[in-house]
């Protein structure tokens, strides 16, 4: 079946180089007083004549030759936008010509396809968004303090992405009962201790611009904070965007949800006034959404 309908692709080829030969679309260039053709089946490489109508192809070869030549010389015959270099192919070699769009190995390949050309791939870009980062400071700047002693709380937020920020919650944990997540109150995770502060950011943010939040200025009723560090602070927390129940991301869909916990851990506060945890959290209104 292999040989025959190789037989038949190359009547077809012959037959119509024959009638643009005859019409004088195609003519005889330089050296080529013939066509040489390499005709390959599988298997051995066996090669069959081929006889009928007009022509006679009782001869073949395998050559070891390359292109032949490019654009211009005599060893092509060429016409319209397409040109036959004078060697088809042959099955050792490895070389390829390309040109344009396109490229033609020199050798058969039976139970193969080379396909060549550019594959466009779909350009994935992420939308642009808010990313909220936050970090804060106390002063005096040290971790150790007596119970009672006075502390001011700085906390710096700022937006990094690349598009403006919504309204969105800030909430400062003094020893939570766990480090806190998105929609963990300050007064949910309180464990021995249960001060805190939550902060509204009612304008949002700007790409790269910052807001600066104080423990001398908050909502006070949605925060317990009377200036100073209980006995046993330990452990300090901020979190941006803090609150928005049920969103999974709180207040503002960021670029970046990773980003919004900062900490201040290894204080030591001495002295007496250990507050000690309640059996329900502080009794406090619930909060607007952002």
């Amino acid at each position: 079946m292999l040989k025959n309908a190789m037989r038949g692709s190359w009547s077809i080829f012959y037959k119509g180089l024959a009638a643009r030969f005859a019409s004088g679309s195609l003519r005889w260039i330089g050296w080529l007083p013939r066509l040489t053709a390499l005709l390959v089946v599988s298997g051995a490489l066996v090669a069959y004549a081929q006889t009928g109508g007009s022509y006679d192809l009782t001869w073949w070869t395998v050559d070891g030759g390359g292109s032949g030549g490019g654009i211009g010389t005599t060893k092509q015959v060429s016409g319209g936008q397409y040109e036959l270099l004078s060697t088809v192919g042959q099955p050792d070699a490895h070389a390829k010509i390309s040109g344009g769009a396109y490229t033609l190995h020199s050798g058969f390949w039976p139970g193969e396809q080379v396909l060549t050309g550019t594959i466009y791939l779909p350009i994935v870009m992420k939308k642009p968004a808010p990313d909220l980062i936050g970090s804060f400071t106390l002063t005096p700047n040290k971790t150790n303090f007596s119970a009672g002693e006075s502390a001011l709380i700085t906390v710096v937020i700022t937006n990094v992405g690349t598009v403006a920020a919504g309204s969105f919650w800030v909430d400062f944990y003094i020893n939570p009962s766990k480090v806190p997540a998105v929609n963990e109150p300050w007064n949910e995770i309180c464990a021995s201790i249960c001060k805190g502060i939550a902060w509204f950011v009612s304008g949002g943010l700007g790409s790269n611009q910052s807001v600066t939040l104080t423990s001398n200025n908050f909502p006070t009723e949605y925060s317990i904070w009377d200036g100073s560090f209980p006995a046993g602070t330990s452990d300090l927390y901020i979190y941006v965007d803090s609150w928005n129940r049920p969103e999974p991301s709180g207040g503002v869909s960021e670029s970046n949800e990773s980003n919004n916990l900062a900490t201040i851990g290894g204080l030591t506060v001495s002295g007496f006034g250990v507050t000690t945890n309640s059996d329900s959290p502080p009794d406090l209104p619930p909060r607007p959404a952002p």
